[in-house]
């Protein structure tokens, strides 16, 4: 599992011990889904932090942007290289 905090109350959904590590997907805790989230930093430093330096925040910050649907689908593209099997442990095989 993987991803930033949703929010405040919610967290990041990756279960955690009392001292806060991060107890192994193998351990069956009864999930009946796993949470991962990949978010892209639409800002100028993100985008250029990704190598996307071409691309105009403002154009890809609307995510129905269809006049820069080319855009959107590179940044889709580089955001897929962060997704790690590792982040689903043993529930794909």
């Amino acid at each position: 599992m993987h991803g930033a905090p949703l929010d405040r109350e919610i967290g990041d959904m990756i279960p955690r011990n009392e001292d806060g590590t991060i107890i192994p997907l193998s351990r069956d805790l009864g999930r009946r889904f796993i949470y991962a989230r990949y978010n892209a930093d639409l800002s100028r430093e993100g985008l250029d932090a990704m190598g996307l330096n071409d691309i105009k925040p403002r154009n890809v910050q609307k995510l129905d942007s269809v006049r820069y649907i080319d855009d959107l689908r590179r940044v889709g593209r580089k955001l897929a290289e962060e997704i790690k099997i590792e982040h689903f442990g043993n529930f794909i095989s």
